[in-house]
C-alpha cells in the first residue's frame, strides 16, 4: 500500500462518502471516484485485467457494500484528512468528492471530467461545486 504523501504525488483525490449516515474519507484516483465507470468507459465490460473494483463497475443500491469493501484500502482517518487539509492545500489537495448514498447526490469539485453526470440511475442528482466540503456537516472537520 501507497503512503499517503505518494498517492498525493500521483494526484490521488480526497473526497468523501455518506453511507448509513457515517462519513468516511478515501484518498484514490480518479476512477475509483466515478460511480457509473461502464457509462464512462464502456470498454471496461469487454476487458478487465485487472478485476476493477471486484467488478462493481456501476454502484446500483445492491452493490454500495461491495464498492465500498473494494475501496477499502483507500480509506483514511479523520486526522489523515485533516493533515492533508493543512499541510498540502497549498497543493490543492482538498475534498473533492462527495458522494451521499444516503441522499443519492453527487458532488463533484474536478473540474477535467463531468464525473457528476456518471450516475446509477436517475433517482440520483449530480452537481459540480468547487467546494463539496460545503455540504459536510461543520463539525465534521473541527
Amino acid at each position: 500500500m501507497k503512503s499517503i504523501q505518494e498517492r498525493l504525488k500521483e494526484n490521488y483525490i480526497l473526497g468523501c462518502i455518506k453511507y448509513k449516515n457515517g462519513y468516511q474519507f478515501y484518498l484514490m484516483a480518479i476512477a475509483w471516484w466515478i460511480i457509473d465507470y461502464a457509462t464512462y468507459d464502456p470498454s471496461i465490460l469487454l476487458e478487465d485485467r485487472y478485476n476493477f473494483r471486484n467488478g462493481i463497475y456501476t454502484v446500483t443500491d445492491d452493490k454500495i457494500k461491495e464498492y465500498l469493501d473494494s475501496i477499502s484500502e483507500d480509506e483514511i482517518s479523520l486526522m489523515e484528512v485533516k493533515n492533508i487539509l493543512e499541510n498540502f492545500k497549498e497543493e490543492n489537495h482538498e475534498i473533492t468528492f462527495l458522494i451521499d448514498f444516503d441522499n443519492k447526490e453527487y458532488i463533484s469539485g474536478f473540474g477535467d471530467i463531468d464525473v457528476e453526470e456518471y450516475l446509477p440511475d436517475l433517482t440520483w442528482i449530480g452537481k459540480f461545486d468547487l467546494d463539496p466540503i460545503n455540504y459536510l456537516p461543520a463539525n465534521i472537520l473541527n
